[in-house]
């Protein structure tokens, strides 16, 4: 089946570039050279129209007029954007397989999707994968553009605080812009810190299914608090020697501490009880030296080279004490310590060229060098004593990465209505693993070809058709190649002499250093009808022929901190899987269909998707995520007498079932959320945000069912949720 899929993009790729070359030869005579320019007076819509592989463009203005907070909030308002059940953005539905980048690369320590909104330029949502973007973007990349040094005098300010159930929160960012007309230096600095409390509940309960009818096992609640406080200080110094010449030096520092008490009581139908309580604390500390030079020549291109040293550390200490009235030992209490020290060092160089060449020809190519060191550090206690059951765990590992990645690519604009981007991007990896005295190395090296046409209708500009093909993959991260087992904490061990038994549903974790990248064929079709400048509607069509899908297996092994076999949870690939979908999105200013109409946006999106995995059984059998509909709606108003512009967005999630393993699967209730916020405009340097999300807080409920010979052991679980709210105030000084 794969090779056939093989054969197929082979011709299609040959297919796509051969009918480009027709055009160009029918058309050379009226063309001249052309390039795809970014206007400032474009909307965001009108820029993305330009580019061949379909772009979404979240422009400067549109997150000024957001009034959200960071990038998470508005990347769930855009339409192409879907929103998982359990809070996770893709494309898609498939946020395992979307890229995310911090101005065109790999993030290193700072995720970008928690950036605050003030130090974000743009965000760029590419619908498939690119020879510019990687080789890792099977369902297509989100890549988030801080904001660079401007040549002008300015300060804001952003104040808030927040309330979940009781629990408060406060946030503030400040930005601060220099520079003195007669000087060639520029200079920014950046602060934001956030403080939150997050409360959380729920309850369980199991039962045993055999063929005598459900024996209950035990009911269960839980309380958990999560206390999360962040700072970062960006600043910049950039000179700039001339027109298109500018040297920047952006140094960075944050810190983000992590404190969470969680409390468990397991009550069983024989009168057992299992209680455990948790604190938890994980401060990560870390730095980015980037050095970067950008060099317009004119006629002979533009080059951008920049070098980035980083250095994170995470250090956690956990405190967890645990209570059994059943513990076979004859020890119904443990008191238990853990220390984590995380250390990591990054190094990465890059450099790129871009030039505009005759025939309507736009050349990008670059190449990139990355080595991280990565270094752990664990410590056990039980009761006081060193946990020698655990020495099997690893007290100490190291790993060292290294990839080198290049890319070419076209953008042809073969005439103003046909335009092709064809590329290539390759990227070798090396992972050397130390645990233990255990080696063990991971080594691969991907080649992504990839084309997309995009067919203007000749009477109408903003009407479109675009094709992108692309060989894309998805690469095991080094957390799931490492060994580096974990021990559940309902199967502790209470003795130094090993752990014993655990069951199906109280398994532990560990990695597998065999796995394989998922390669996958990419395929979309799509059509876009501009109504004005600030409309569109948009119609999607895509295939994604996976291969070597990796997932979850769950097995009984022998293992080293047990006498005894124990039950395991791990990665694996499990075979092939295929997905196919179609969605329609839509941005539409209702002024532009009624003219007499209030000032009235409507966003929005409807989606269907249908996905199979070949290795396992057929019932209930797609990829996590990836459900079977989901629907978004949104709008936008902005009072007639009053300065207040209003937004409200709802999310729409069916319940489903999905086969995880041979072994397991699980069920996820149905998701409705909705969220609002409010923008009063005090006055041109002044104004007032309220922000609601959760509106309502529906309770979640999940299902999880273990497989064995004879028996099916189910749990379920209560989850609550609570409406945050939150008040800003933003000033412009």
């Amino acid at each position: 089946m794969y090779n056939k899929i093989n054969t197929l993009g082979s011709l299609l790729l040959t297919s796509v570039s051969a009918f480009a070359q027709q055009a160009g030869q029918v058309q050379g005579s009226e063309q001249s050279p052309q390039q795809v320019v970014v206007n400032g007076s474009q909307t965001d819509i009108e820029a993305s129209q330009d580019f061949v592989a379909g772009k979404v463009i979240i422009g400067r203005k549109q997150i000024e007029q957001s009034g959200l907070q960071n990038v998470t909030e508005i990347l769930k308002r855009d339409p192409v954007i879907t929103l998982g059940k359990d809070g996770r953005i893709s494309l898609l539905g498939l946020p395992g397989y979307t890229q995310i980048l911090l101005d065109g690369r790999a993030p290193m320590g700072k995720s970008p999707l928690e950036l605050d909104l003030s130090q974000v330029d743009k965000i760029e949502i590419i619908k498939s994968t690119t020879a510019e973007t990687g080789p890792f973007g099977i369902a297509g990349t989100i890549n988030v553009i801080s904001r660079k040094i401007e040549r002008k005098i300015q300060q804001q300010l952003n104040l808030g605080v927040t309330e979940t159930r009781g629990e408060y929160g406060a946030n503030g960012t400040w930005r601060m812009n220099q520079f003195s007309p007669e000087s060639l230096w520029s200079f920014s600095l950046s602060a934001n810190a956030r403080h939150n409390r997050s409360p959380g509940n729920g309850a369980d309960d199991q039962q045993l299914l055999t063929s005598l009818g459900m024996q209950p096992q035990f009911q269960a609640s839980r309380h958990t608090l999560r206390r999360d406080e962040f700072s970062t200080l960006t600043t910049e110094l950039a000179y700039q020697f001339g027109a298109g010449n500018t040297l920047s030096f952006k140094p960075d520092y944050g810190q983000i501490t992590l404190d969470q008490t969680k409390t468990e009581q397991r009550h069983w139908v024989n009168d057992r009880l299992q209680q455990a309580w948790q604190r938890s604390t994980s401060p990560l500390s870390g730095y980015n030296l980037p050095l970067s030079w950008t060099y317009d020549s004119g006629d002979f291109g533009q080059i951008d080279t920049s070098l980035r040293l980083s250095q994170m550390q995470n250090i956690s200490d956990s405190l967890r004490i645990d209570q059994d009235s059943a513990n076979p030992n004859g020890a119904n209490y443990a008191l238990r310590r853990q220390h984590y020290r995380d250390d990591q060092s990054n190094t990465i160089w890059s450099f790129n060229y871009s030039n505009s060449i005759s025939d309507g020809h736009n050349i990008k190519s670059g190449l990139q060098w990355t080595h991280s060191r990565h270094e752990t550090r664990r410590v056990y206690w039980l009761n006081d004593v060193v946990d020698t059951s655990l020495i099997w765990l690893g007290g100490q590992s190291q790993n060292v990465e290294k990839k080198y990645r290049i890319f070419v690519q076209d953008d042809w604009r073969v005439n103003k209505t046909l335009a092709l981007n064809a590329g290539l991007s390759m990227e070798d990896q090396t992972l050397n693993m130390l645990e233990e005295g255990m080696r063990n190395q991971a080594r691969f090296r991907v080649w992504s070809p990839s084309a997309h046409l995009s067919k203007k209708l000749a009477a109408d500009q903003k009407r479109q058709f675009r094709l992108s093909l692309a060989r894309s993959f998805r690469a095991p991260d080094s957390s799931q190649l490492m060994l580096q087992p974990a021990i559940n904490p309902f199967a502790p061990c209470f003795t130094n002499t090993g752990c014993g038994n655990n069951t199906i549903d109280t398994a532990d974790s560990a990695g597998n250093p065999g796995l394989q990248p998922e390669r996958a064929l990419a395929l979309n079709l799509s059509y876009e009808h501009g109504l004005s400048r600030d409309s569109q509607i948009s119609i999607d069509v895509y295939s994604r022929q996976i291969d070597r899908k990796i997932g979850s297996e769950l097995l009984l092994m022998p293992v080293s901190w047990a006498p005894s076999p124990r039950y395991v949870q791990r990665p694996a690939n499990l075979g092939d899987a295929s997905i196919q979908g179609v969605s329609l999105n839509w941005r539409v200013a209702v002024t532009d269909i009624w003219s007499a109409s209030p000032k009235l946006d409507l966003r929005g999106s409807v989606g269907w998707a249908h996905s199979v995995m070949s290795n396992l059984p057929a019932q209930d059998n797609h990829l996590e995520g990836q459900l079977p509909w989901r629907a978004k709606l949104g709008l936008s108003y902005v009072m007639a007498n009053l300065p207040v512009k209003i937004d409200l967005d709802a999310n729409w999630l069916p319940a489903d079932w999905l086969r995880n393993n041979l072994t397991q699967r699980t069920y996820e209730s149905r998701q409705r959320s909705l969220s609002a916020n409010a923008i009063w405009t005090v006055n041109p340097r002044m104004r007032l945000v309220m922000n609601m999300d959760n509106l309502f807080a529906p309770e979640a409920y999940t299902i999880r069912e273990y497989f064995t010979d004879s028996t099916t052991l189910q749990t379920r679980n209560k989850n609550s949720a609570y409406t945050r709210v939150g008040i800003r105030m933003e000033l412009k000084l």
